[in-house]
């Protein structure tokens, strides 16, 4: 059968050859099985073992074997060891299937012990660090067959570099699989004790073997590991790149062993982990060194700071002494991005940034502030509404507070100022640019814990020139409940002391209405989620919005709102008028919201009338929006950034918030050429049926995968899907491609499936 190419198939290159790894898999099954046979041939009588195939390699491993056991015949053990190590370095099938892992290993390991010889200590080490190579499946057998402590105490020990050095290799084998035998050794202590007297090459085998018994460290094993963090830190600042990131890969890994444990976390950064860590996120702060660490490196340093943070606030507080505000704000937008304005920065995000970094970064941005003290309303709002995710955790914490946090920022004000002019706006922009849930959830909650902390009068002159009160209305509605209980978290918080600055603002940009909406909403099927959204909002409106308040009459009185609606109503009739008045609303300091272009029919009105008419009304359209005649003659001078301008970044502005087509990359690599594959697979979307009112019509095809071409046309796609949306009946005439000859399959693609392949 032909392997499939691309993402698919199991078939390997070269004609049908194994790779390199199922090759050693069926030497290794290859020993076992012949093992079986021979101690089945040994029960039975002597001599049936030459009955077997290939009698003269068993011969010949048998005479090796003896010739090992000769004990005080020191030149025929020597004599044996190098045929064996050739002949396992070769990896000859004739010579594996006579060979005998358990046999072999004893004598091996008691070789390996010779200290009046270190020709047979370096024989045998090396004889057993090809065994590991030829036979990955042995290796469980040598972890508990005795040899790791004597491996260890070669390195604790060093008398002869090259039996310590082919020691250390054959440790750095054992530890891809069994890292806990080599921990428990001291394998650690063994590794990084005295690296200093390796050449580069084998220290660089020694940090990445370290890096693998911090693997996993098991819940007792911390006093094994906490002896050699100093050691650890040192690497941190080493020359060599190879050796910097195994440190740090080392680090990451401890940390995420013992991220509950706020002691063991303070333990492993008392030696100055931190501050190493962050120079190393620094471009400009090189300590030194000619490298910046790679891009997994990078997000996982990140990743270790965000986790030290999560499990310690005493970290936190020496993060924010390190500066680390400035930081969190360079590893966002990097120094290429300086000169980009805000949506091009997200989009840099979006495409350029692996999205586990950016997730780790405001990880790191969140934790970096107080926890919310607990409430009998808003924890189980967020529980109710954020099942599933980290929001309660990122607001509230992973237990109770030990003060050290607040206690910082209270006596370190300009903390806070810091994070309000280097982040917020930075985390405002992501919130509402980059959709997906996770990365909404970080934002909303860092924003939620920021309002929290700072006095009332700075957090009037941070939110006030801000484009987030706009958002808030659009993430009322988005329809996600973790956004939505975050949405009115902020909503509350803000109301409750700033009510006399924002209500007129809160009434301008729709959150009024969409409280008052969330109130009316009913779930066609029980949802603790929906109720609780909706037993929150009513306690909003009655305390923030009721009859008589400031917000409630503001949203009654909204004269814009009122102006935009006629502007509306004149486009429905053809009326240019109405243009000219549509233009007077995208100017000033006070230019129409995007809630009020989107409630008052503008939008959908201004579109009916561009539709509705030829060259002439796109003509008179240019003319009042951009100043300018057809003919290219200025006829007029826009004010502020342009009545255009406005219109589509508040149409985009209402999109954004609204957009729940998370679109994720899944290689960043930055080759224009790499993206070409994808046009060759299927993309896989999953339909997921509305959530609105009138969803309840609609047939749910949630349970099914569907794989369109890349390349299909949108009249494609419209015809596939219309065939899932239609009722029953004679072919709408409306449709704008009823003309089209319909499938029910997806454009040049397989049909659903129930599941992906």
């Amino acid at each position: 059968m032909a392997a499939a190419g691309g993402g698919g198939g199991g078939g390997a290159a070269g004609g049908g050859q194994p790779a390199p790894g199922e090759m050693d898999d069926a030497l290794s099954r290859l020993a076992t099985s012949n093992h079986a046979l021979q101690n089945l041939i040994r029960r039975l009588g002597t001599g049936l073992e030459d009955l077997l195939p290939n009698a003269h390699g068993r011969a010949r491993m048998k005479e090796i074997l003896a010739a090992l056991k000769e004990h005080g015949n020191d030149a025929r053990q020597m004599e044996a060891l190098t045929e064996l190590c050739e002949a396992l370095s070769m990896g000859q099938e004739d010579v594996l299937i006579g060979f005998s892992v358990d046999a072999f290993l004893p004598v091996l390991v008691e070789l390996l012990g010779m200290e009046h010889n270190p020709e047979l200590m370096l024989l045998s080490s090396r004889a057993l660090t090809h065994l590991l190579e030829v036979l990955p499946k042995a290796s469980g057998k040598v972890a508990a067959c005795g040899a790791v402590p004597v491996f260890c105490q070669r390195l604790l020990t060093i008398e002869f570099i090259d039996v310590a050095e082919q020691s250390l290799l054959a440790m750095s084998k054992l530890a891809v699989e069994h890292p806990e035998p080599l921990l428990r050794a001291s394998g650690l202590a063994a590794t990084l004790t005295f690296i200093d007297f390796f050449d580069t090459n084998t220290q660089r085998t020694a940090a990445a073997t370290a890096a693998n018994m911090c693997r996993n460290v098991p819940a007792d094993g911390f006093p094994l590991v906490v002896d050699m963090v100093p050691n650890l830190t040192q690497l941190l600042s080493h020359g060599d790149l190879k050796i910097c990131e195994s440190a740090c890969l080392s680090f990451a890994r401890l940390v995420d062993s013992f991220r509950d444990s706020p002691q063991h976390l303070q333990a492993i950064a008392g030696h100055g982990m931190l501050p190493r860590l962050v120079a190393l996120l620094r471009p400009g702060d090189r300590e030194g060194r000619g490298f910046d660490v790679g891009t997994a490196t990078y997000t996982s340093i990140v990743k270790t700071l965000a986790v030290c943070c999560r499990g310690s606030p005493t970290l936190s507080v020496s993060l924010l002494e390190e500066g680390i505000v400035t930081t969190v704000r360079s590893i966002i937008k990097k120094e290429e991005d300086e000169g980009l304005d805000s949506n091009s920065l997200m989009a840099a995000l979006a495409v350029m940034r692996p999205l586990d970094q950016l997730h780790h970064t405001l990880m790191l941005a969140n934790e970096l502030l107080p926890p919310l003290p607990p409430d009998d309303v808003l924890g189980p709002l967020i529980t109710a509404t954020a099942r599933g995710t980290e929001a309660h955790q990122d607001l509230f914490g992973s237990g109770p507070s030990p003060g050290c946090l607040e206690s910082h920022v209270a006596q370190h004000p300009e903390t806070l100022d810091s994070y309000a002019q280097l982040l917020f706006p930075i985390l405002v922009d992501i919130s509402v640019t980059i959709v997906n849930e996770g990365i909404r959830i970080r934002c909303l909650s860092a924003m939620s814990k920021l309002f929290a902390c700072m006095p009332s009068e700075h957090l009037l002159a941070t939110v006030k020139d801000s484009p987030i009160v706009g958002y808030i209305a659009g993430f009322l509605a988005s329809g996600n409940s973790p956004v939505m209980g975050l949405a009115l978290v902020i909503t509350d918080m803000l109301m409750g002391r700033l009510s006399d600055d924002l209500s007129q603002r809160f009434a301008r940009e729709g959150i009024v209405h969409e409280v008052a909406s969330l109130c009316k909403r009913e779930s066609a099927e029980p949802s603790p989620a929906m109720d609780a959204l909706v037993q929150q909002a009513r306690k909003i409106s009655e305390s923030r919005f009721g009859p008589g308040s400031k917000a409630a009459l503001s949203a009654e009185q909204d004269e814009v709102l009122k102006r935009a609606e006629e502007a509306a109503r004149l486009l429905d009739v053809s009326d240019s008028k109405g243009l000219v008045l549509a233009k007077e609303l995208m100017e000033g300091g006070q230019a129409v919201s995007s809630y009020q272009i989107v409630r008052s029919g503008l939008a959908g009105s201004l579109q009916g009338y561009l539709e509705g008419g030829g060259e002439d009304r796109l003509s008179t359209f240019v003319t009042a929006f951009c100043g300018v005649s057809a003919e290219g003659a200025e006829v007029g001078a826009s004010k502020g950034d342009g009545p255009l301008r406005v219109l589509v970044s508040k149409l985009n502005e209402s999109l954004s918030v609204r957009e729940m087509l998370p679109v994720v990359l899944s290689d960043v690599s930055g080759d224009l050429t790499a993206g070409l594959k994808y046009l060759a697979q299927p993309l896989k979307l999953r339909l997921v049926r509305d959530s609105g009112p009138d969803s309840a019509s609609l047939t749910d095809y949630g349970g099914n995968i569907v794989l369109i071409e890349p390349l299909a046309t949108i009249n494609a796609v419209e015809d596939f899907l219309w065939q899932k949306v239609q009722h029953p009946g004679p072919t709408d005439p409306h449709h704008p491609h009823h003309q089209h000859h319909s499938s029910s399959n997806p454009p040049a693609a397989a049909s659903p499936s129930g599941a992906a392949d």
